[in-house]
């Protein structure tokens, strides 16, 4: 069963009627395993006018602001929050519950239009909600060393694609890449049914994502990190990766100069933030990127990392283009904390990208669901 709290003022309009969409909704959910809940503190007044527009809705029940955490709270994956007003950013900040922005009303708060999921109407939510309930198949998974481990939700590579698989490659390139906004949503929900549904994830102490070849931060990606750091309340929101000068975009160079160059082209570009000096020794960090192909980016990363003595990394892309991953162990001397830091390879191998077969059914399952 999955719950869906709804905001009193997401449910009742300013004249505390029953908003159209609540009719909407019930329509959506009449055949799924989907509970909805009241959030309010007046139940009496509330419920009373539920109970004489459903008169046999016993998909809505009623819960108190003050008694989310012991009356609903089982599962975060299984649990959602409409808000609409400031209170409930605390409810979902300290229950870690997936919080979504209404688009639909008019008067939401500032901040739950800032750290909200925004979903333009109910029939989008419910995709959301069916995109969450499905089976969390990572497509691969790598051990890179004794600390770092590397994961792809899903394939980018078309050329192994089956189905509808080889569309939804196509739109999450054209969200991820060039940021259109359409199937963002779609990214997102997919991804969120790893991290949710993964305990590795429950205690990473920061959530970070690879600076862009350019360093701008107006991009999915950027804004997928702060929102899984707002929704596991891990807020230490300062960037770890400096790119203090702009990289090479990997676009413009063939797959013999990329693998010849390997990280050292982001090393030239790369160093920590200089505020995380003295705090990354045995913490636990997430690393978040769009694709990875050679594996370059992240093993600059790595090296980095390693070299301020990391307890672990995990490494999470979107996609993989199902390339050998090239893994470069480098003796690094300096400050990594500026640029000009000095690095030597002292070894260089292959690992081969082994996928998961299964995670292309989810794939086509959130088709199907987007397409209905």
């Amino acid at each position: 069963m999955f719950n869906l709290l709804i905001s009193r003022n997401a449910f009742f309009d300013e004249n505390e009627n029953i908003r159209k969409e609540i009719y909407q909704l019930m329509d959506l959910i009449e055949n799924k395993e989907i509970q909805v809940f009241l959030v309010s503190r007046n139940r009496n007044k509330y419920m009373s006018k539920i109970n004489e527009n459903f008169p046999d809705a016993d998909k809505i029940k009623y819960v108190d602001r003050g008694k989310i955490s012991r009356k609903v709270v089982k599962s975060n994956k299984n649990l959602m929050l409409v808000g609409a007003v400031e209170e409930d950013i605390r409810i979902a900040a300290n229950n870690k519950i997936l919080m979504v922005n209404p688009a639909w009303i008019t008067g939401v708060d500032e901040k739950i239009q800032k750290y909200g999921y925004k979903l333009n109407n109910f029939s989008q939510l419910i995709q959301c909600i069916d995109i969450l309930n499905l089976n969390n198949e990572i497509f691969c998974d790598l051990k890179i060393d004794d600390k770092t481990r590397l994961i792809a939700v899903s394939n980018a590579n078309k050329y192994y694609a089956v189905e509808n698989e080889a569309e939804m490659i196509q739109k999450y390139k054209e969200t991820l890449k060039f940021g259109k906004e359409y199937y963002k949503y779609a990214v997102y929900f997919h991804y969120l049914t790893m991290i949710i549904g993964m305990e590795e994830f429950s205690n990473v102490d920061y959530w970070m994502g690879m600076p862009s070849s350019n360093g701008s931060k107006e991009n999915h990606i950027y804004d997928i990190v702060v929102r899984t750091r707002w929704l596991l309340n891990n807020r230490r929101s300062d960037d770890l990766f400096i790119r203090h000068k702009p990289g090479k975009k990997s676009t413009y160079m063939d797959s013999a100069e990329r693998i010849k160059q390997g990280c050292k082209r982001h090393f030239e570009t790369i160093h920590l933030n200089p505020k995380y000096k003295g705090k990354l020794k045995g913490k636990k960090i997430c690393v978040l990127d769009d694709y990875f192909t050679y594996g370059a980016s992240f093993e600059c990363i790595r090296n980095l990392l390693k070299k301020e003595e990391i307890g672990e990394i995990i490494l999470v892309a979107i996609g993989t283009f199902q390339k050998p991953y090239y893994k470069e162990d480098f003796i690094i001397e300096g400050d990594v904390y500026r640029p000009n830091y000095k690095y030597t390879l002292n070894d260089k191998k292959q690992i081969h990208v082994q996928v998961n077969d299964r995670s292309s059914n989810i794939i086509n399952q959130i088709y199907n669901i987007i397409k209905n």
